[in-house]
């Protein structure tokens, strides 16, 4: 017979396989779901002849289907509503209308450009539903908080939370030019949190990451290279939208869960590292030559490594990659070693400006190179010229 502790523990582990029972089944829905939308979706755009046509800053040679983000939405709106269990998160259905809110701004902006501003100030409605319908703030310093300081006064924290978010909606929308980069970074970062959720037994939140985790898997079936879609304001919006807001509530839980991760400020920037840094990259480099910080043009990362060679999979696969790394080099300097957060962030910024060294002596090669075969050309030209005419 069954003592009393064997059969709580018995318990336990039948309600904790259900739990994860659940979360493999969101995922597989949400990745049929998108795997079997988007056909739908290029087949209509190409017939409304709906394109992202190449030129100018874009790299792409073909003319591409973009709004591949209505079939992430409508996977995840769906599922979301529908499975999530909903008293677990306060306001969630406000978090809902905010989605959906950037997703019609996003596919306005597909459909017909609109103005900058106008597109910002629909994002900020979007943040300040959340932030003060949801809860969704940073309250602290969390893992930086070194004096004691407590919590931020509410006429702090709330300004600052939507100004984090908005920046970052729009820093993973700047590095969506690369097949597959976007989506990857996404992945990677629901999946991350998917699991931290999961194990807490945060089962709402979790449920979430992993619905919008089969929703990317199933986009990047199609947009991998040679992509077959793009993701489009239509899902960068959105997309952007929801790891910004899952990073500050994984900071908000970590100081209170069961697992808890260390130095938990270096970790949120890792999860989002790549367009944390490219951003802010462009906007020095854009700043030092006199142009506006918000002045379009081809000085991100993933486009200086296009133009000296690299495939778009190797790109995607480098970054991912480069990112994945410095996760995992930063749980065993947490955990094992206990590395300070400020000797943790020190690494960040220097290894940063060591890609950036290293990137930019690679462009200024390429540069010579290039100028060098031209001057080549050039001479090789008017001595053919100049035969051509002692022929005559």
């Amino acid at each position: 017979m069954y003592s009393l502790n064997q059969f709580i523990f018995v318990q336990k582990l039948s309600i904790l396989s259900n739990q994860y029972l659940s979360l493999l089944l969101l995922l597989i829905a949400s990745f049929v779901g998108v795997i079997l939308v988007i056909p739908e979706i290029i087949r209509v755009v190409l017939g409304k002849k709906i394109f992202d046509a190449p030129g100018g800053r874009k790299i792409h040679v073909t003319q591409t289907p973009s709004m591949g983000g209505i079939g992430v939405f409508f996977s995840f709106i769906l599922l979301a509503l529908f499975c999530v269990e909903t008293s677990e998160i306060q306001g969630i259905n406000y978090f809902y209308v905010s989605i959906t809110l950037l997703f019609f701004t996003g596919l306005r902006d597909d459909l017909l450009p609109i103005d900058s501003l106008k597109k910002l100030l629909l994002q900020v409605v979007a943040v300040l539903l959340v932030v003060s319908l949801c809860n969704v703030r940073i309250e602290s310093m969390y893992s930086l908080d070194f004096f004691g300081l407590g919590k931020f006064p509410e006429w702090f924290s709330y300004p600052l939370t939507v100004f984090v978010i908005v920046i970052l909606i729009n820093a993973f929308n700047l590095i969506d030019g690369i097949d597959g980069l976007a989506g990857s970074i996404a992945t990677l970062l629901s999946l991350i949190l998917g699991i931290w959720f999961s194990v807490n037994g945060y089962w709402s939140y979790a449920s979430l990451c992993i619905i919008m985790l089969g929703s990317l898997l199933g986009f990047l079936y199609y947009n991998w290279s040679p992509a077959k879609i793009f993701m489009g304001d239509t899902g960068s919006l959105i997309i952007g939208f929801f790891c910004t807001v899952m990073l500050i509530v994984f900071l908000k839980l970590n100081t209170e869960a069961q697992f808890q991760i260390n130095n938990s400020i270096s970790f949120t920037i890792l999860l989002f590292i790549y367009p944390i840094f490219d951003t802010i990259r462009v906007i020095v480099l854009r700043v030092r030559r006199k142009k506006s910080p918000f002045s379009p043009d081809k000085r991100h990362i993933h486009l200086s490594l296009k133009r000296l060679g690299l495939s778009h999979r190797q790109i995607t696969q480098s970054i991912i990659f480069t990112s994945l790394l410095l996760i995992i080099g930063h749980y065993l300097l947490s955990s094992i070693f206990n590395v300070n957060e400020i000797v943790l962030l020190v690494l960040i910024v220097l290894g940063c400006l060591l890609i950036h060294y290293a990137l930019m002596q690679r462009i200024i090669k390429y540069k010579k190179d290039k100028k060098q075969i031209d001057i080549t050309k050039l001479s090789i030209s008017r001595v053919q010229v100049i035969l051509k005419k002692r022929d005559n």
